[in-house]
Protein backbone atom coordinates (compact mmCIF):
# COMPACT_ATOMS: atom_id res chain seq x y z
CA UNK A 1 0.00 0.00 0.00
CA UNK A 2 1.60 3.70 -0.92
CA UNK A 3 1.76 5.77 1.96
CA UNK A 4 -0.18 9.73 1.37
CA UNK A 5 3.89 10.76 0.87
CA UNK A 6 4.61 8.41 -1.98
CA UNK A 7 1.61 7.82 -3.16
CA UNK A 8 1.94 8.62 -7.34
CA UNK A 9 -1.12 9.67 -7.99
CA UNK A 10 -1.49 12.39 -5.33
CA UNK A 11 1.53 13.28 -6.75
CA UNK A 12 0.34 14.26 -10.29
CA UNK A 13 -2.87 15.83 -8.86
CA UNK A 14 -0.50 17.74 -6.35
CA UNK A 15 1.41 18.81 -9.79
CA UNK A 16 -1.74 19.24 -12.91
CA UNK A 17 -4.10 20.40 -10.43
CA UNK A 18 -2.13 22.56 -7.79
CA UNK A 19 0.13 24.64 -10.26
CA UNK A 20 -2.46 26.05 -12.30
CA UNK A 21 -4.92 27.00 -8.72
CA UNK A 22 -2.18 28.80 -6.84
CA UNK A 23 -1.80 30.53 -9.95
CA UNK A 24 -5.16 31.37 -10.68
CA UNK A 25 -5.01 32.21 -6.98
CA UNK A 26 -2.26 34.29 -7.00
CA UNK A 27 -3.77 36.70 -9.16
CA UNK A 28 -6.43 37.33 -6.58
CA UNK A 29 -3.81 37.83 -3.80
CA UNK A 30 -2.64 41.00 -2.75
CA UNK A 31 0.82 41.36 -0.59
CA UNK A 32 0.11 42.65 2.80
CA UNK A 33 2.69 44.61 4.89
CA UNK A 34 4.38 42.30 8.03
CA UNK A 35 2.91 43.07 11.29
CA UNK A 36 4.38 44.19 13.98
CA UNK A 37 4.06 41.20 16.39
CA UNK A 38 2.96 37.28 16.34
CA UNK A 39 0.66 35.93 18.38
CA UNK A 40 -0.79 33.33 16.60
CA UNK A 41 1.50 31.07 14.67
CA UNK A 42 1.04 28.24 11.92
CA UNK A 43 3.80 26.45 10.73
CA UNK A 44 2.56 24.07 7.65
CA UNK A 45 5.39 21.14 7.65
CA UNK A 46 3.10 17.82 5.42
CA UNK A 47 6.42 15.20 5.09
CA UNK A 48 8.36 13.85 6.43
CA UNK A 49 9.86 12.50 9.49
CA UNK A 50 13.81 14.04 8.82
CA UNK A 51 11.90 17.33 8.18
CA UNK A 52 9.86 17.61 11.18
CA UNK A 53 12.99 16.93 13.50
CA UNK A 54 14.75 19.64 11.71
CA UNK A 55 11.99 22.16 12.02
CA UNK A 56 11.77 21.12 15.52
CA UNK A 57 14.41 23.50 15.85
CA UNK A 58 12.75 26.02 14.21
CA UNK A 59 9.16 25.73 16.60
CA UNK A 60 12.06 26.58 19.30
CA UNK A 61 13.25 29.67 17.63
CA UNK A 62 10.09 31.22 17.38
CA UNK A 63 9.32 30.29 20.61
CA UNK A 64 12.44 32.22 22.05
CA UNK A 65 11.05 35.25 19.84
CA UNK A 66 7.58 35.10 20.75
CA UNK A 67 7.32 33.02 23.96
CA UNK A 68 3.84 34.06 24.48
CA UNK A 69 3.01 32.94 20.94
CA UNK A 70 0.44 30.40 20.25
CA UNK A 71 2.03 27.61 17.91
CA UNK A 72 -0.23 25.70 15.38
CA UNK A 73 1.66 22.93 12.98
CA UNK A 74 -0.81 21.68 10.46
CA UNK A 75 0.74 18.11 9.10
CA UNK A 76 -0.07 14.60 7.32
CA UNK A 77 -0.48 11.91 8.73
CA UNK A 78 2.95 10.96 7.65
CA UNK A 79 4.31 12.79 10.14
CA UNK A 80 2.13 13.64 12.63
CA UNK A 81 3.29 11.59 14.96
CA UNK A 82 6.81 13.52 14.89
CA UNK A 83 5.12 16.17 14.93
CA UNK A 84 3.58 15.40 18.87
CA UNK A 85 6.79 14.90 20.13
CA UNK A 86 8.13 18.60 19.48
CA UNK A 87 8.05 20.70 22.46
CA UNK A 88 6.14 24.09 22.35
CA UNK A 89 3.55 23.16 20.15
CA UNK A 90 0.02 24.15 21.17
CA UNK A 91 -1.99 22.22 18.83
CA UNK A 92 -1.46 19.67 15.73
CA UNK A 93 -3.94 20.00 13.03
CA UNK A 94 -3.80 16.77 10.70
CA UNK A 95 -4.53 16.74 6.92
CA UNK A 96 -5.47 14.09 5.34
CA UNK A 97 -4.68 14.08 1.69
CA UNK A 98 -7.30 11.78 0.53
CA UNK A 99 -10.02 13.92 1.81
CA UNK A 100 -8.77 17.29 0.93
CA UNK A 101 -11.69 19.05 1.11
CA UNK A 102 -12.68 18.13 4.58
CA UNK A 103 -9.17 18.85 6.08
CA UNK A 104 -9.73 22.32 4.56
CA UNK A 105 -12.96 23.07 6.44
CA UNK A 106 -11.50 21.58 9.29
CA UNK A 107 -8.34 24.23 8.71
CA UNK A 108 -10.69 26.81 7.88
CA UNK A 109 -11.97 26.86 11.32
CA UNK A 110 -8.83 26.98 12.85
CA UNK A 111 -9.46 31.12 13.24
CA UNK A 112 -7.46 33.86 12.89
CA UNK A 113 -3.42 33.74 12.71
CA UNK A 114 -0.81 36.47 12.47
CA UNK A 115 1.88 34.41 10.51
CA UNK A 116 1.69 31.18 7.80
CA UNK A 117 5.12 29.65 7.90
CA UNK A 118 5.14 27.23 5.32
CA UNK A 119 8.14 24.93 5.52
CA UNK A 120 7.31 22.69 2.19
CA UNK A 121 9.97 23.47 -0.75
CA UNK A 122 7.67 21.56 -3.56
CA UNK A 123 4.48 20.42 -2.66
CA UNK A 124 1.59 22.53 -4.03
CA UNK A 125 -0.63 21.39 -1.45
CA UNK A 126 1.18 23.41 1.20
CA UNK A 127 0.23 26.49 -0.62
CA UNK A 128 -3.27 25.94 -1.36
CA UNK A 129 -3.67 25.40 2.61
CA UNK A 130 -1.69 28.31 3.31
CA UNK A 131 -4.14 30.69 0.61
CA UNK A 132 -6.91 28.87 2.57
CA UNK A 133 -5.48 30.09 6.17
CA UNK A 134 -6.92 33.55 7.85
CA UNK A 135 -3.82 35.42 8.13
CA UNK A 136 -2.17 38.66 8.08
CA UNK A 137 0.76 37.38 6.69
CA UNK A 138 2.07 34.57 4.66
CA UNK A 139 5.54 33.14 4.35
CA UNK A 140 6.78 30.51 1.45
CA UNK A 141 9.41 29.53 -0.22
CA UNK A 142 10.51 30.19 -3.92
CA UNK A 143 11.19 27.84 -6.42
CA UNK A 144 11.06 28.47 -10.47
CA UNK A 145 10.70 25.04 -10.93
CA UNK A 146 7.60 24.30 -8.63
CA UNK A 147 5.23 27.19 -9.26
CA UNK A 148 3.53 27.30 -5.95
CA UNK A 149 4.99 30.85 -4.45
CA UNK A 150 2.18 32.82 -5.89
CA UNK A 151 0.08 33.46 -2.72
CA UNK A 152 2.74 34.44 -0.24
CA UNK A 153 3.59 37.80 1.03
CA UNK A 154 7.02 37.36 1.52
CA UNK A 155 8.85 34.65 -0.81
CA UNK A 156 12.23 32.95 -0.09
CA UNK A 157 14.60 31.41 -2.44
CA UNK A 158 14.94 27.95 -1.93
CA UNK A 159 18.80 26.75 -2.29
CA UNK A 160 19.84 23.53 -2.84
CA UNK A 161 23.54 24.59 -1.80
CA UNK A 162 22.16 24.60 1.52
CA UNK A 163 21.29 22.11 4.51
CA UNK A 164 17.61 22.05 5.03
CA UNK A 165 18.19 23.79 8.26
CA UNK A 166 19.77 27.14 6.40
CA UNK A 167 16.63 27.20 4.30
CA UNK A 168 14.23 26.63 6.91
CA UNK A 169 16.84 29.81 9.04
CA UNK A 170 15.74 31.77 5.82
CA UNK A 171 11.83 31.39 5.84
CA UNK A 172 11.86 33.01 9.62
CA UNK A 173 14.36 36.02 8.01
CA UNK A 174 11.26 36.28 5.41
CA UNK A 175 8.65 36.76 8.28
CA UNK A 176 11.37 38.90 10.39
CA UNK A 177 12.55 36.45 12.80
CA UNK A 178 16.38 36.39 13.64
CA UNK A 179 17.19 32.92 14.01
CA UNK A 180 19.84 31.99 17.01
CA UNK A 181 21.06 29.22 14.96
CA UNK A 182 19.79 26.48 17.09
CA UNK A 183 19.97 23.02 16.39
CA UNK A 184 17.32 19.91 16.76
CA UNK A 185 17.62 19.28 20.64
CA UNK A 186 14.93 16.03 21.18
CA UNK A 187 16.68 14.58 24.27
CA UNK A 188 15.12 12.95 27.15
CA UNK A 189 15.60 11.97 30.65
CA UNK A 190 13.71 8.80 30.88
CA UNK A 191 16.18 5.68 29.96
CA UNK A 192 14.26 2.34 28.54
CA UNK A 193 16.90 -0.12 28.32
CA UNK A 194 19.78 -0.95 30.51
CA UNK A 195 21.84 -2.95 28.71
CA UNK A 196 24.53 -2.11 26.32
CA UNK A 197 24.08 -1.85 22.91
CA UNK A 198 24.39 -0.55 19.38
CA UNK A 199 21.58 0.58 16.98
CA UNK A 200 21.41 -0.22 13.49
CA UNK A 201 18.70 1.31 10.89
CA UNK A 202 18.72 -0.41 7.37
CA UNK A 203 15.65 0.88 6.20
CA UNK A 204 15.75 4.82 4.43
CA UNK A 205 12.04 6.16 3.96
CA UNK A 206 10.41 8.11 1.10
CA UNK A 207 10.28 7.41 -2.33
CA UNK A 208 13.92 7.06 -3.31
CA UNK A 209 14.73 4.29 -0.63
CA UNK A 210 16.62 2.01 -3.09
CA UNK A 211 19.05 4.88 -3.78
CA UNK A 212 19.86 5.33 0.16
CA UNK A 213 20.06 1.43 0.84
CA UNK A 214 23.04 0.21 1.99
CA UNK A 215 23.95 -3.71 1.26
CA UNK A 216 22.62 -6.62 3.21
CA UNK A 217 25.84 -8.01 3.13
CA UNK A 218 27.43 -4.66 5.04
CA UNK A 219 25.05 -4.81 7.83
CA UNK A 220 25.64 -8.38 8.48
CA UNK A 221 29.39 -7.93 8.61
CA UNK A 222 28.93 -4.72 10.44
CA UNK A 223 27.16 -5.96 13.18
CA UNK A 224 29.51 -8.94 13.83
CA UNK A 225 32.61 -6.52 13.71
CA UNK A 226 30.47 -4.40 16.25
CA UNK A 227 29.43 -6.96 18.41
CA UNK A 228 33.43 -8.61 18.48
CA UNK A 229 35.04 -5.33 19.12
CA UNK A 230 32.43 -3.29 21.75
CA UNK A 231 30.54 -6.51 23.15
CA UNK A 232 27.27 -5.13 22.49
CA UNK A 233 23.58 -6.46 21.47
CA UNK A 234 22.58 -5.23 18.21
CA UNK A 235 19.24 -3.86 17.74
CA UNK A 236 17.25 -3.86 14.10
CA UNK A 237 15.03 -0.62 14.15
CA UNK A 238 12.93 0.51 11.77
CA UNK A 239 8.74 1.26 11.38
CA UNK A 240 6.36 -1.01 11.82
CA UNK A 241 6.42 -1.84 7.58
CA UNK A 242 10.01 -3.10 8.24
CA UNK A 243 9.03 -5.41 10.30
CA UNK A 244 8.75 -9.00 8.43
CA UNK A 245 12.27 -7.76 6.79
CA UNK A 246 14.20 -6.56 9.69
CA UNK A 247 13.39 -9.81 11.53
CA UNK A 248 15.07 -11.76 8.56
CA UNK A 249 18.07 -9.96 9.01
CA UNK A 250 17.78 -10.82 12.82
CA UNK A 251 17.75 -14.44 12.49
CA UNK A 252 20.55 -14.60 10.53
CA UNK A 253 22.07 -12.41 13.27
CA UNK A 254 21.48 -14.84 15.25
CA UNK A 255 21.96 -17.92 13.55
CA UNK A 256 25.54 -16.72 13.35
CA UNK A 257 26.13 -16.36 16.87
CA UNK A 258 25.33 -12.09 17.63
CA UNK A 259 22.85 -11.90 19.80
CA UNK A 260 20.62 -9.25 18.09
CA UNK A 261 16.75 -8.28 18.97
CA UNK A 262 14.42 -6.62 16.27
CA UNK A 263 12.89 -3.57 17.53
CA UNK A 264 11.62 -2.21 14.36
CA UNK A 265 7.50 -1.11 15.04
CA UNK A 266 8.29 -1.71 18.54
CA UNK A 267 8.74 1.61 20.33
CA UNK A 268 6.51 4.82 19.71
CA UNK A 269 8.94 7.49 17.80
CA UNK A 270 8.54 9.31 21.33
CA UNK A 271 9.85 6.34 23.23
CA UNK A 272 12.65 6.17 20.15
CA UNK A 273 13.88 9.04 21.72
CA UNK A 274 15.19 7.38 24.63
CA UNK A 275 16.46 3.99 22.84
CA UNK A 276 18.81 6.51 20.33
CA UNK A 277 20.31 8.24 22.91
CA UNK A 278 21.14 5.66 25.41
CA UNK A 279 23.20 3.35 22.66
CA UNK A 280 26.38 3.38 22.74
CA UNK A 281 26.44 3.92 18.77
CA UNK A 282 23.80 4.39 16.12
CA UNK A 283 24.85 3.49 12.81
CA UNK A 284 21.97 4.47 10.26
CA UNK A 285 21.11 5.88 6.36
CA UNK A 286 20.14 9.11 5.50
CA UNK A 287 16.74 8.65 7.35
CA UNK A 288 14.65 10.10 9.60
CA UNK A 289 15.94 8.56 12.57
CA UNK A 290 19.10 9.67 11.20
CA UNK A 291 18.04 13.40 12.26
CA UNK A 292 16.51 11.57 15.68
CA UNK A 293 19.90 10.05 16.56
CA UNK A 294 21.75 13.80 15.94
CA UNK A 295 19.12 15.77 17.90
CA UNK A 296 19.13 13.23 20.58
CA UNK A 297 23.09 13.39 20.89
CA UNK A 298 24.28 10.16 20.47
CA UNK A 299 27.33 8.89 19.08
CA UNK A 300 26.47 8.41 15.05
CA UNK A 301 28.03 7.43 12.13
CA UNK A 302 25.57 8.05 8.67
CA UNK A 303 25.75 6.54 5.62
CA UNK A 304 24.91 8.77 2.40
CA UNK A 305 24.68 7.54 -0.94
CA UNK A 306 22.45 9.58 -3.37
CA UNK A 307 21.95 12.04 -0.97
CA UNK A 308 24.15 14.89 -0.24
CA UNK A 309 25.43 15.50 3.50
CA UNK A 310 26.02 18.84 2.65
CA UNK A 311 21.98 19.19 1.80
CA UNK A 312 20.60 16.32 4.36
CA UNK A 313 23.54 15.59 6.75
CA UNK A 314 23.23 14.59 10.57
CA UNK A 315 23.59 18.13 12.23
CA UNK A 316 25.60 16.91 14.99
CA UNK A 317 28.94 17.70 16.67
CA UNK A 318 28.85 13.55 17.39
CA UNK A 319 28.70 12.31 13.86
CA UNK A 320 30.43 11.47 11.09
CA UNK A 321 29.39 10.94 7.36
CA UNK A 322 30.61 7.73 5.09
CA UNK A 323 30.39 7.82 1.90
CA UNK A 324 32.17 6.43 -1.75
CA UNK A 325 32.83 9.43 -2.54
CA UNK A 326 31.74 8.45 -6.61
CA UNK A 327 31.48 11.76 -9.13
CA UNK A 328 27.94 11.09 -9.94
CA UNK A 329 26.76 11.77 -6.04
CA UNK A 330 24.49 13.19 -4.95
CA UNK A 331 21.25 12.84 -7.40
CA UNK A 332 18.68 13.71 -4.91
CA UNK A 333 18.28 17.11 -3.09
CA UNK A 334 14.28 17.59 -2.51
CA UNK A 335 14.23 13.64 -2.27
CA UNK A 336 12.59 12.19 -5.26
CA UNK A 337 14.17 13.92 -8.44
CA UNK A 338 16.70 10.78 -9.29
CA UNK A 339 16.66 8.67 -11.90
CA UNK A 340 19.66 6.17 -10.58
CA UNK A 341 18.61 2.45 -11.34
CA UNK A 342 21.80 1.32 -10.33
CA UNK A 343 23.19 2.89 -6.81
CA UNK A 344 26.51 1.84 -6.86
CA UNK A 345 27.42 4.60 -4.39
CA UNK A 346 26.11 2.79 -1.46
CA UNK A 347 27.58 -0.87 -2.82
CA UNK A 348 30.91 0.80 -2.83
CA UNK A 349 30.52 2.06 0.54
CA UNK A 350 32.19 -1.23 2.78
CA UNK A 351 32.54 -2.02 6.07
CA UNK A 352 36.21 -1.17 7.09
CA UNK A 353 34.81 2.09 5.67
CA UNK A 354 32.11 2.63 8.37
CA UNK A 355 34.21 0.59 11.07
CA UNK A 356 36.81 3.27 10.28
CA UNK A 357 34.18 6.26 11.44
CA UNK A 358 32.85 4.46 14.53
CA UNK A 359 36.37 4.12 15.62
CA UNK A 360 36.80 8.09 15.32
CA UNK A 361 33.25 9.22 16.70
CA UNK A 362 33.78 6.72 20.25
CA UNK A 363 36.80 8.47 20.63
CA UNK A 364 35.82 12.00 20.33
Amino acid sequence: MKTERNNPLLKRLDKWIGIPALYLLGKFHHPQARPQTYRRIALIKTAAVGDTIILSAMVEEVKRAYPDADITVICSKNNAAMVKCLPHVNRVETFVMKRPWQSLRRIGALGHYDLVLDFGPWPRINGVISWWLDADYKVGFYRPDTHRHYIYDAKVEHSDCLHEIENYRNLLRGAGIAPMGLLPDLRTDKRLLSSSYAVLHLFPGGAMDRQRRWTDAGWQELAKQLHQQYGVQILLSGGPADTEEAQEVCDRLQCGGIPAENIAGKYSLKDMASILQYAKLVVSVNTGIMHYAAAVGVPLVAIHGATSEVRWGPLSEKARVVKSGLSCQPCISLGFESECTAPVCMEKVTVPMVMEKIEKVLEA
